[in-house]
């Protein structure tokens, strides 16, 4: 099982990358890239990354709208 997520609850406040990629349905490699570019904020907790679903939430709404009415 390559993408297993392990069971969270929905309204889980700190998410993994694995998790936030799951929840958002983006692929890692552009997760990482919009982490780069200062879009997704994270956290680190000793050597984790961590999102807030909170943060995610919004970085999610803030990405650029494509059609008509972009």
């Amino acid at each position: 099982m390559q993408n297993f997520v392990p069971y969270e609850s929905a309204d889980s406040r700190a998410l993994s990358i694995t998790e936030a990629c799951a929840r958002s349905s983006i692929g890692r490699t552009t997760f990482y890239k919009l982490l780069k570019a200062g879009q997704i904020p994270a956290r680190k907790c000793g050597r984790r990354t961590i999102i807030l679903s909170d943060e995610l939430r919004q970085a999610l709404g803030s990405l650029p709208r494509i059609g008509r009415n972009a």
